[in-house]
Parts: C-alpha cells; sequence; structure tokens
C-alpha cells in the first residue's frame, strides 16, 4: 500500500478523502499495526474495492509488489534462440484474483455524494484508467462538471508512430474531451513517459507497456443554477484517491 498522498491531503490540508483498493495487499495492510495512524484520522476513508468501468467483480492479475491489474501476460511465448529447427513453446501463468469493482456514479450514490464536488480525483488503477474514465464521460453527459481536478497515472498505453513516444491515440482523445469540459492539462511528468523496465515484457513482446502521469485543472469552478437562478457553488468537495 502508498497511501502517502491521500494521509498529506487529509492531515495536512484537512480533506475529506475516499480511497479504494481491492488489492489483497492492501486491505491487509489497511487491517495491520502499520495502518493505525490513518485509521485514527476522522476523515480519511478506506474502501475495500476498486474503481472501474463497471460495476460488480472482475478478474485482476498479479502485479507489481503485490498490486492487482488487468495487464495480462500472453499465455504462450515463443523462444526461437536454440539451435532447433523448431521453436521452443513457454507457457506463462500469472496469479488471478475475483474482486469487486465500482463505476463513480455508483460510488457518489452510495457515499450520498451525488450534489458535491470533486476538489481532487486521483486516478492510479494500474490500467484501468481508460474503463472508468470512459464510463465516467458517458454517465456524465460528456462532461464531469462536478470534477475540479483530476490528476491520473496512464499505463500500458501505445505511441503514435506519426507524432512520436509522447502521443498516443487514445490518450489524446481523452485529454481532448478533459479540454472541452474546461479541465486543462496542466502538467505532465515527461513529453514521452517512459517503458517499463521489467524484463519479463521484452520476453514476451509485450511492447505497449508504458507509463506516463498527468494533471488536469479546471481554471473556473463549476457552478449550479438553482430554481431562483442564483448561482450555487456544490459544497463539501471530496479528494477521490
Amino acid at each position: 500500500a502508498q497511501p502517502q498522498f491521500g494521509a498529506s491531503m487529509a492531515r495536512d490540508f484537512g480533506c475529506e478523502v475516499h480511497a479504494f483498493d481491492p488489492s489483497p495487499v492492501s486491505t491487509e495492510w489497511w487491517s495491520s499495526k502499520d495502518a493505525e495512524p490513518l485509521r485514527n484520522l476522522p476523515n480519511y476513508h478506506f474502501h475495500p474495492y476498486g474503481s472501474g468501468g463497471k460495476d460488480g467483480d472482475i478478474t485482476l492479475k498479479e502485479y507489481n509488489w503485490g498490486q492487482v491489474s488487468i495487464l495480462r501476460y500472453p499465455t504462450y511465448t515463443l523462444n526461437c534462440t536454440g539451435k532447433s529447427a523448431n521453436c521452443e513453446m513457454k507457457n506463462h501463468q500469472s496469479k488471478s484474483f475475483t474482486l469487486p469493482v465500482k463505476t463513480l456514479p455508483t460510488i457518489r450514490k452510495e457515499l450520498g455524494h451525488e450534489d458535491r464536488t470533486i476538489d481532487l480525483l486521483k486516478i492510479d488503477v494500474e490500467g484501468s484508467e481508460y474503463a472508468f474514465m470512459e464510463n465516467m464521460l458517458d454517465s456524465s453527459g460528456g462532461c464531469p462538471d462536478f470534477i475540479n481536478q483530476i490528476s491520473l497515472e496512464w499505463h500500458h498505453f501505445p505511441w503514435d508512430v506519426r507524432y512520436g513516444e509522447g502521443s498516443s491515440p487514445f490518450i489524446n482523445t481523452i485529454a481532448t474531451l478533459l479540454h472541452t469540459c474546461g479541465l486543462k492539462m496542466i502538467w505532465r511528468h515527461s513529453e514521452s513517459g517512459w517503458p517499463a523496465s521489467e524484463k519479463i515484457y521484452h520476453d514476451l513482446d509485450m511492447k505497449d507497456v508504458r507509463y506516463n502521469l498527468a494533471t488536469f485543472y479546471r481554471d473556473e469552478p463549476m457552478t449550479k443554477v438553482d430554481d431562483t437562478g442564483a448561482n450555487l457553488r456544490a459544497g463539501g468537495g471530496d479528494t477521490l484517491n
């Protein structure tokens, strides 16, 4: 578990923080003595399910440092480095977990936050960010006007051969949609991101295992209009980690 960001937002800035993580390593850590200081914070809330593009159970695979991900290794690969006329077929197995996930609309409804503004939505869901954001955009009519800032990590994206490794067709699409909604990209980790350094990805010929970080911010916070025509700022902002 790596709760430092959410812990700092709750402890140092007084934010109401809701964290979501279904991985066994995180749920076990939350019950341990090491997590006691965080459990004692009244404004930090841990939920043992993930945020995703559907409501229900999904199959996730074992990932780095005990986490889980949608990333699946190929079941079979070929090793053609030997002297034999035929390639050697290798079988690769990774541990599977059936774990619960929920969409952002369901999370907001269950928490009673449907009329509240999310001041910061942090998305680091090991490859599920595309399905999560697709559902978020579709369910909000194309624009999530209840979110003022999104910080996210992109995982496992291909680079666009037309524009180089810093560009990706579906990341470009999502970024364009967010910009249209008033959420402008104000920071990114690097122009190109970085490739995964684990040797297994290269052995398995998985060329699209890349990462990058970005933050989108709304210059003008969205307002709501009541029956009299008055502008109302939705109160009680949340940080979803």
